[in-house]
């Protein structure tokens, strides 16, 4: 019977052995985190997209505004032509009545109104003050078309950029809405395998204790039928045998310490980063805990813990235990920072009054002197 019990400790141990192993395996880096730094990649273009965006839309609205000033200038100096036309063919008219004119001399070979107006030029009957007037207006007219011409062409390719832009910024909007609907879904799936892991972690603690509370029994037993074979031994007239001397005593040697055990995160990261990526766009207030406005240290005991506290200032988080390979859900803190690492060099966090909770990269959120550390 004792072989038996010992055979069947044996292979749950085993078992249980084995069962840690594939636990320690499943503990890997997670699944999500490539997602997630893809999707801080794909927000990161979208807004850069969008500040290109803005500023060719200011570029056509001024470019627009200048074209609708040159029309109006055209405009005008149409105007200051045709009156000047007029004048003239009155004077034409005039002279012609008067006979100071020739009427074959002024229409001989005429094609148009500009014809006749040189014309009248080379005979000497409009005056040097009219003729430079009316030909300064002229010329004035064509650079103005010529500049108008020239700014059609020109807000026609800043156009050709809007629709570019506005193409490129619906593209990368599908992009951001795509990975994160996948990383929902890996979150969803992440939290779904943690809580199946930690069953079998409370599974195998149990199987451990069944097996420890088994072996001591077998051991106890083992013991009293030891106790019970002397007692029969002592039944019969045999005189008992004179008692051996006492051994000296030895001094004992005091058990060695137990190894404490490290400690173990007790947060999930993809919790962390699922609660962090829900307060996007929240605003920033000094001293917020939520749940619609936060300050950076209010932001990050949120994401740690899922409730509207305030676990300490970033003085609290720096004493906290340091990591050297961040994992998606770690803090990134500094002496007056601090906000929750998403992977791939990014971190959410709440910056300041101007832009709210926000993604952007660890270097340029922190500036410098950061460390990670782990709830």
């Amino acid at each position: 019977m004792r072989t038996a019990n010992t055979h069947k400790n044996m292979a749950r141990c085993a078992a249980t052995a084995t069962l840690a192993c594939v636990l320690g395996l499943g503990l890997a880096a997670p699944a999500y985190a490539d997602t997630a730094s893809d999707l801080a990649a794909a927000r990161t273009k979208l807004e850069q997209i969008g500040t290109q965006t803005q500023q060719i839309y200011d570029e056509l609205a001024t470019q627009t505004q200048a074209l609708d000033q040159t029309a109006g200038e055209i405009t005008q100096k149409q105007q200051e032509i045709a009156d000047g036309q007029t004048k003239l063919s009155t004077y034409v008219a005039g002279e012609y009545k008067t006979g100071g004119l020739s009427l074959l001399q002024v229409l001989t070979g005429v094609d148009d109104l500009s014809d006749m107006l040189n014309r009248l030029f080379y005979y000497g009957k409009v005056s040097d003050k009219q003729a430079q007037t009316i030909q300064e207006v002229k010329e004035l007219k064509q650079q103005l078309t010529d500049k108008q011409a020239e700014q059609e062409k020109n807000v026609a390719a800043t156009q050709k950029k809007v629709d570019e832009l506005n193409a490129q910024q619906a593209e990368a909007q599908n992009v951001v809405n795509s990975l994160d609907s996948q990383l929902q879904a890996e979150l969803a799936a992440e939290a779904e395998a943690n809580a199946a892991l930690q069953a079998s972690i409370n599974a195998s603690t149990a199987e451990k204790a069944t097996v420890s509370n088994e072996t001591a029994g077998t051991t106890e037993n083992t013991n009293n039928g030891g106790q019970t074979s002397n007692n029969n031994n002592q039944g019969g007239n045999t005189p008992a045998p004179t008692p051996a001397p006492a051994p000296t005593p030895q001094p004992s040697t005091p058990a060695p310490a137990p190894t404490p055990s490290a400690p173990s995160q007790s947060v999930d990261g993809g919790s962390v980063v699922s609660r962090a990526y829900s307060k996007l766009g929240c605003a920033y207030s000094w001293g917020g805990i939520g749940p619609n406005s936060f300050d950076c240290s209010g932001f990050v005991s949120y994401c740690l813990t899922g409730r509207y506290c305030r676990l300490g200032t970033t003085g609290t988080f720096m004493g906290w235990t340091r990591v050297s390979d961040p994992q998606p859900g770690d803090v990134v803190v500094n002496s007056y920072h601090t906000g929750i690492y998403i992977g791939g060099g990014q971190m959410i966090h709440a910056s300041d009054y101007n832009t709210g909770v926000i993604i952007s990269s660890v270097a340029a959120g922190m500036n410098n002197n950061y460390i990670f550390v782990r709830y």
